[in-house]
Formats: structure tokens, sequence, C-alpha cells
């Protein structure tokens, strides 16, 4: 998979989560995974959260010779949908990008047949996750660093198509087990498919896919 460019001004790189490691262990998930992303044929791909735009517009890159796909993002900064949307320009795929907190306005069901997902996962004071200040909404993930990213688990499989693969970012003090194991709670099956050790955090990549239910 191409890297794609990205311009992020000065002014928006205080608001807007540049692309870092999670960012591209991420892209590298998707790229070892792309045989398996054009088997299911994908129509319709979703970046929950998408700040620069770098991971969907990659994916976009990647799918776009090979199948007739739908890319949206969303995210609840403004400027951060304007750089998502300079971004896929600017690497010449078509993003719609739509402002709104998660998943709050997406209300069609099975629909997605692949979901990304970098969350804020920091752990942090809860005062931090709802801080006004939207660089904090970039990383903080308030207790265990799951509080953001948990408000999205019990959609994603009224939202993910019955083939669909739904990719998460987290770090080892978000406990991945727990995650895996929240996931399977709503029938859906879990594994961590790639990591990485950076800085003093250790990144791991988990997706998901529903477990299908055997008919008796």
């Amino acid at each position: 998979m191409e890297t794609p460019i990205v311009k992020l001004s000065d002014e928006e790189l205080n608001t807007v989560y540049e692309p870092s490691e999670d960012s591209y262990l991420l892209v590298d998930a998707l790229e070892a995974d792309l045989e398996i992303l054009h088997a299911i044929k994908p129509r319709i791909c979703l970046e929950i959260g998408s700040g620069s735009g770098i991971v969907i517009t990659a994916l976009a890159m990647a799918l776009k010779r090979h199948h007739n796909v739908q890319f949206i993002a969303t995210d609840i900064n403004p400027d951060a949908c304007r750089a998502t949307r300079r971004t896929s320009l600017i690497n010449s795929v078509d993003v719609d990008v739509l402002q709104m907190n998660l998943l709050d306005c997406i209300q069609i069901k099975y629909t997605f047949d692949i979901i990304l997902f970098n969350p804020p996962y920091v752990v942090t004071e809860y005062d931090e996750v709802v801080d006004d200040r939207l660089v904090f909404r970039t990383w903080a993930g308030g207790k265990n660093g799951r509080q953001v990213m948990e408000q999205v688990f019990a959609t994603i499989p009224k939202i993910l198509s019955d083939t669909g693969l739904f990719y998460l970012v987290v770090i080892k003090e978000n406990d991945p087990e727990y995650i895996l194991s929240a996931f399977k709670k709503l029938n859906m099956s879990g594994k961590i498919v790639h990591e990485r050790k950076v800085r003093g955090e250790h990144l791991y990549i988990l997706r998901f896919h529903k477990i299908e239910e055997t008919k008796s």
C-alpha cells in the first residue's frame, strides 16, 4: 500500500492528530490483509475519527483500482474533517466526510464491509476526555483508556455487514484480552493481527468479524 501524502498546516496541528506510529501500524495491518480485503469485495468502508485522513485514504488508494467502493469518514472535529477531505483529494481518491461524534448519526444497518477505528486510547482522567480543547480528544481515553472506544462497541455488530471486518487500534493498558472478550459477548470473534512496541507504548491492531450462527 502506498503511504498517502498528508499536509497539515501549523494551525491544524494544534487540533488535528498528526499521523504517528499507531496510524502507520494500522496501515501496515491493512496492507498485510489486502488479499482478505479484496476477497470480501467491499462496497462501503468507514473510518471513525479519521483525523488527518491518512488511514482511510491509504485504504481507498489500495482498493479503488479493483472495486467500486464508497469511502466514508467521520470526525467530531471540523478541522479534521477538512484535513481528511484534503488528504483524499491530494491523493486522487474520493472520501465522503461527515462531522459527527463517533457513530452518532450512523443508522444504516449491516452495511459497512470495512470499519476502521484508531480511537483516543491513552489512560487519562475523565475530565480530559470531555475537555473542550479538540486536541485532547485525539488521545484522551479516560479510565483504562477505553471510555471513548467503548461507546461504539455495541454499535459495531449492528452496522457491520455479515462478511465485514472491524479494525481497532489499542495499547497494552487498554487490556486487549478484555476487549476481545467484550466483543465475543457481542457475537464477534477477534484476534490480534499486528503489534509493535514504540516509545514506551505497546500497540496492537485487533481485527473482528461476526461469528456465523449455526443453524440447528
